[in-house]
């Protein structure tokens, strides 16, 4: 990859009427130039501020361009090109949506959807339960997780969850047709696509109304293709927070898809009431763990209080019994983290709930009460960006392990703020998040793959890895930086000084840098679809 350049710029464009923020790494001059070489403006006296998490004296710098167009900017002895027009970010959201397409498991993807990333069907042998070997059940379908070939009931969920809520609240900003199998039956192709994880997650429920926590090998697989990936599955022990998420998840599925399909929506809330029933005869956190000799990701967690909260929030919204509203103010009442979107605390899906869909009839304490928390909750984001140079909502010692997710997070956190209160300012900080995640970032670098002059080539994913296709898969989002937890290699090739914003290897082994997920795809395109929405106001 080329080395960074000093103007920093979302590569795929930016909207008329939304702010168009540049970041520059010099004290000036930046000149502006039509795409004639005309010059429109100069801004001579920058001012720039220290930026912690690069290590960078950075310069932020709004354009103020009306007229959709191609223009120049120039500082430093450099010259870059951006664009202006009306949707510029319909493409790449349409791209993350199909990045799960690529994702699929159990089907074939065959070359009229897929193009040169066909491949045969995958995973289809029954699987056997870890914990009685004499079951063997077929459970075909769903996603793959992240770069390896497991499936995940509680990320999968999350990541169906932040799906249907983009299709709910702006659904002019996801609904185009994307190529895929279902294509053209009737329903909106975010829609199709979800279904096929909705599927598979109903297979992973146990007779007692539990849901398995996985269905993986007993270690990851290598670098090799997924039909060639012929190990035995198993269906690992249950969990609760796997039981309320796919709970949560069901029930709002229900009402999303009562207008396409009754007989489906009904079977998902019966589903997630047998969930429901269970989680009350078992009140207890069962939490999960690898069972000795397994090597696959563990998505642990330490309690089960906010997975039971978002399903009581969507299991009152489905059924309207007020045994759901009072077990999910119960919940509210021990404290909630409002404004977190990822697998490991689903709260904010809960206040979204309460908040978008029930609304007032949610009562005082759920929405009256929860609105005012949330909004108290949702401002820390904004001093984040507001702190950075670059505008990215992260605290410098908080690039873990996939930071895109908390970095989408909080954009997604600042758009219901926005929502709420009409504030400009909170819908300006969330399309930072964006602008971060297409380029205007520390590595000069977009994340999603497929995308942008300077983006992610070599990502930890294995089809990307072991096909014949020397592009990666297209509409994949990379986890980004990471200085918290990095592999040994990674540090011995980055060392201690590396900045955390700039701790980042493009390299097919750097699972802590580069790795990809279903459940980072998922909040960047509700962050899409929220910002398609307004290029069309």
């Amino acid at each position: 990859m080329d080395s960074p350049s000093k103007i920093r710029i979302n590569q795929l464009g930016y909207a008329p009427h939304l702010p168009q923020r540049v970041t520059v790494l010099t004290n000036g001059p930046l000149i502006l130039r039509d795409e004639h070489g005309g010059e429109i403006r100069r801004f001579d006296h920058l001012s720039p501020q220290w930026d912690e998490a690069s290590g960078e004296q950075v310069a932020a710098v709004t354009l103020h361009l009306s007229a959709p167009g191609t223009y120049f900017l120039e500082a430093a002895d450099e010259r870059r090109k951006i664009t202006v027009h009306k949707e510029p970010w319909r493409d790449v959201t349409d791209a993350l949506i199909k990045g799960l397409y690529y994702q699929r498991c159990g089907c074939a993807l065959e070359a009229i959807h897929a193009g040169a990333y066909a491949h045969p069907a995958c995973h289809t042998a029954p699987a056997v339960d870890w914990e009685d070997r004499n079951v063997r059940k077929k459970v075909i379908g769903g996603w793959h997780d992240a770069g390896d070939y497991g499936k995940y009931v509680g990320p999968g969920a999350v990541t169906v969850a932040h799906l249907l809520y983009a299709f709910m609240l702006f659904p002019s900003g996801c609904s185009d047709p994307l190529n895929i199998p279902e294509s053209g039956n009737g329903v909106p192709d975010i829609l199709n696509e979800a279904r096929y994880e909705l599927e598979w997650l109903l297979q992973m429920q146990r007779a007692d109304g539990a849901f398995h926590h996985k269905l993986t090998k007993a270690r990851f697989a290598p670098f090799i293709m997924p039909q060639e990936d012929r190990e035995t599955e198993y269906l690992m022990p249950v969990s609760s927070c796997a039981t309320g998420a796919a709970c949560a998840c069901l029930a709002l599925a229900s009402r999303v898809y009562r207008a396409f399909d009754a007989p489906f929506a009904n079977r998902m809330l019966l589903s997630a009431l047998r969930a429901w029933d269970w989680l009350g005869r078992n009140p207890a956190f069962v939490p999960f763990q690898n069972p000795e000799g397994v090597r696959t990701g563990q998505y642990g967690d330490r309690s089960d209080a906010d997975e039971r909260f978002w399903a009581a929030c969507e299991l009152f919204a489905a059924t309207g019994e007020a045994r759901f509203r009072e077990a999910a103010e119960a919940s509210y009442a021990r404290g909630q983290q409002l404004t977190q979107f990822g697998w490991a605390n689903v709260g904010g899906l809960g206040a979204l709930c309460c908040l978008f869909d029930v609304k007032e009839k949610a009562g005082d304490i759920l929405y009256a009460a929860l609105k005012k928390d949330f909004l108290e909750q949702s401002e820390a984001y904004l001093a984040l960006s507001q702190k950075s140079g670059y505008g990215t909502a992260l605290d410098p010692a908080h690039y873990v392990w996939g930071s895109i997710l908390p970095i989408m997070s909080h954009a997604m956190a600042m758009i219901l703020n926005a929502l709420i209160t009409g504030r400009e300012d909170m819908r300006d900080a969330a399309l930072l998040q964006w602008h971060y995640a297409l380029g205007m970032n520390a590595l000069d670098t977009c994340f999603v793959t497929g995308f942008g002059e300077k983006s992610v080539l070599h990502p930890h994913h294995r089809p990307s890895g072991a096909d014949d296709v020397e592009a990666p898969v297209p509409g994949l989002i990379s986890g980004g930086p990471n200085k918290r937890f990095p592999y040994p290699a990674t540090k011995e090739k980055l060392g201690e000084d590396t900045p955390p914003a700039k701790y980042f290897l493009d390299e097919t082994p750097s699972a802590d840098t580069n790795e990809i997920a279903i459940y980072w795809n998922s909040p960047a395109i509700f962050v899409g679809a929220y910002l398609n929405s307004l290029t069309l106001k």
